[in-house]
């Protein structure tokens, strides 16, 4: 596996981290509702415990989404584009040579 494949399959495993633990941060929020129902501040702890570890989710997201997953191509690559001064000179220094 080449550089690229391998950063790629890095990549796509944050991202497959990042959804499991949106499901288990639903699964929490859900399960914990049930049993705070009755007491104001432990829903008040569970709240603010529930705004950091969303925090935390939000700044992956903001990372994962300029994660840019990259298309593979093989082949040759195209000829090198140089500016015409760069040209010029290059083709001076062949002459001189």
């Amino acid at each position: 596996m080449n550089w690229h494949e391998e950063e790629n399959k890095v990549k796509i495993d944050i991202l497959h981290s990042l959804a499991r633990s949106q499901r288990a941060l639903a699964r929490i929020i859900e399960s914990m509702a049930d049993v705070v129902e009755g007491s104001e501040a432990a829903a008040r702890n569970l709240s603010r415990h529930m705004e950091a570890v969303g925090r935390y989710q939000r700044q992956i997201s903001v990372k994962a989404a300029g994660i840019r997953i990259r298309r593979l191509r093989h082949g040759s690559p195209g000829k090198a584009w140089l500016g015409e001064e760069v040209k010029k000179s290059v083709l001076r220094k062949r002459a001189r040579a």
